[in-house]
């Protein structure tokens, strides 16, 4: 593949790498940058948590619980049809179609800034009955109402960050968005403990810490972009939805988007369960789901920097590479569930005493993580598996098999919280882990052995 532009930018040289690389010091390279800002992007809400739960209580602390999987909700279809744009992305520039990718780029921007606005106002309208039909407590949904008001405010900058950081990311460069979600993740941190501990504006301060870090993220990301990318720079002429262009991004950004709300719906059907057990108990969930993302975003981060090697060699129709990238993102993924379960195996209490003082948040929290260290390993499994099917471009496969498994999890967690409470949740969510790496490893056996391209053109 030669680029058309005169000179090589780093972008440049990593495409080359990925397409003619040592593999796996290449997808290391790759990865490692996603994994920090995926452990970053994760302190966004963890430091949330901590600043509340330390200098507010266990009122807002809860409220900010209890709003957290519905953000969760929208912030997956956000970055899930953003992740499908991006595999079609890599695939764009394996294969060196620099003139179509600039008309999926700004059709795909264009059309994302409108379904933003959309997703603002749904979060509006629908938060508090919501929130009131889970039975939330109505001083907690007060709290959750608060924060909910400020963030969905900022939901076009939060998209305009996640797409860009996608595209980014999908083209080459995974050392910028990086470095911009370190630096927002510390200015957040900083503006929490001033607006929290400082001014006092409570959990309105914890919303406007993260939309203005949002901001600033965005405006530097599309800034770098325009400089930097010259394959991927705009002209105000170029923001339309170009002929053609719509059905194709919809076919790669629809599966994920789905496939991330889905999960996220289950996340929120599955709160809704645990409050007749009583707010302690769902905070204390809510807290070790926080660190379960925490500790995936290793595992996504790996996934993310595999698919991106793996959907830029079958758009160069590498078949060999393809596997390659594979098979050695799987052993590091892999390697890593197994040091994770022993870690919260040992060490579950501490881990979520870092949230909470209080002895039955911790008790909750730690039931769940402890619990679910005998089971991070299929997580792992299922990730990389996922991973697999996106750089091939079977989106749908993925969709199928997670909404698959969060219907059944959803359903034997009505069955099981009852009766055993938390821990029915782990053994649910394991079931669900199980059986989509059942399913997905055995066609990916199969997919595998029998990689093809779509014709030219």
């Amino acid at each position: 593949m030669a680029l058309t532009n005169s000179g090589k930018t780093a972008s440049a040289n990593k495409q080359e790498a990925i397409l003619y690389g040592r593999q796996l010091p290449t997808l290391l390279t790759f990865a490692v940058p996603i994994i920090c800002g995926n452990l970053f992007q994760s302190l966004y809400n963890i430091v949330d948590a901590i600043v509340v739960g330390r200098y507010l209580g266990t009122l807002p602390l809860s409220g900010i619980s209890a709003a957290s999987p519905i953000m969760d909700l929208v912030y997956g279809l956000i970055v899930g049809a953003c992740t499908g744009v991006g595999v079609l992305v890599s695939q764009l520039c394996g294969a060196g179609e620099w003139d179509k990718l600039k008309k999926v780029h700004a059709t795909a921007l264009t059309g994302g800034i409108a379904c933003s606005l959309i997703l603002t106002a749904v979060v509006l309208l629908t938060s508090k009955p919501i929130l009131v039909s889970e039975k939330t407590k109505a001083e907690t949904v007060a709290e959750a109402m608060v924060y909910l008001s400020v963030v969905a405010g900022g939901l076009i900058f939060n998209f305009l960050y996640v797409y860009y950081a996608a595209i980014l990311r999908s083209y080459g460069n995974s050392r910028f968005p990086f470095i911009v979600l370190a630096s927002s993740s510390v200015l957040h941190a900083l503006l929490d403990v001033v607006l929290i501990k400082g001014l006092q504006f409570g959990v309105a301060g914890v919303a406007a810490s993260t939309v203005s870090c949002q901001v600033l993220s965005a405006f530097a990301l599309m800034l770098y972009t325009h400089r930097k990318c010259p394959q991927l720079s705009l002209a105000r002429s170029d923001l339309k939805l170009h002929k053609g262009m719509g059905g194709i991004i919809f076919s790669y950004a629809w599966a994920t988007a789905m496939q991330s709300t889905v999960v996220y719906a289950g996340r929120l059907l599955i709160q809704g369960m645990l409050t007749p057990l009583g707010q302690d108990t769902v905070t204390g969930y809510n807290m070790g789901m926080r660190l379960e993302v925490l500790f995936q975003g290793v595992s996504q981060g790996i996934s993310a920097g595999t698919v991106v090697c793996m959907a830029q060699n079958f758009g160069h129709r590498n078949a060999d590479r393809v596997r390659g990238f594979y098979r050695k993102g799987m052993v590091c993924d892999v390697l890593y569930g197994a040091i994770l379960c022993i870690v919260c195996f040992l060490i579950p209490r501490q881990l979520i005493g870092i949230f909470s003082t209080d002895e039955a948040v911790i008790t909750a929290g730690a039931a769940y993580t402890g619990t679910m260290a005998f089971f991070y390993i299929f997580s792992m499994f299922g990730e990389m598996l996922q991973g697999f099917f996106r750089g091939i471009g079977k989106l749908k496969v993925t969709m199928i098999a997670s909404a698959g498994q969060v219907i059944l999890r959803v359903i034997l967690s009505a069955i099981l919280i009852p009766k055993q409470g938390i821990h029915g949740i782990c053994y649910s969510v394991a079931v669900g882990w199980l059986l989509l790496t059942l399913f997905e490893g055995a066609y990916a056996i199969y997919c595998e052995k029998r990689i093809s391209f779509p014709d030219a053109g």
